[in-house]
């Protein structure tokens, strides 16, 4: 499996060989394309080869199976969805049955985590995206420290 290096805003990346633990910083600026990430194959002094995966996302992002319900204001129209990732800023969901939902529409999404409180959150979004029966949601706020930021660093 290949170990994921996020940058960020930065151009910089830092490669750890998991066979040597030598480390080498290079800038990665004229290998990032519009994609959200890039997987590099890298060769260690040491002759280990091994594979990086370079995402340029802001904040890590976890893979996810959670239910949950996804609807606007307007309607009151609830939709079961599958939060298929999360992260701080936003989170991509599948919902199986046809929506109304265009890019750039804002909509409320409300899911349990699997942590063990069960918490609930409750999250105004707005769709960036949509491919297929798969949205991709960014936050309209991102709390400091609220049950996601908890829930993505100690999960």
């Amino acid at each position: 499996m290949a170990e994921k290096i996020f940058l960020g805003n930065s151009t910089s990346a830092t490669f750890v060989c998991p066979e040597c633990e030598r480390s080498r910083t290079s800038d990665v600026s004229k290998l990032l394309t519009a994609k959200a990430q890039l997987k590099i194959k890298c060769t260690c002094k040491c002759g280990h080869v091994f594979s990086v995966v370079i995402e340029r996302r802001k904040y890590y992002r976890k893979t996810l199976d959670l239910s949950g319900v996804a609807f606007t204001d307007e309607s009151g129209r609830k939709f079961i969805m599958t939060v298929k990732d999360l992260s701080r800023s936003g989170c991509r969901i599948k919902i199986n049955s046809s929506f109304p939902f265009a890019v750039d529409d804002v909509i409320q999404v409300e899911f349990s985590l699997d942590d063990k409180d069960r918490a609930f959150i409750s999250k105004q979004a707005v769709i960036r995206s949509i491919n297929g029966p798969s949205l991709g949601l960014e936050f309209t706020e991102i709390e400091k420290y609220d049950k996601i930021g908890q829930y993505l660093m100690f999960s």
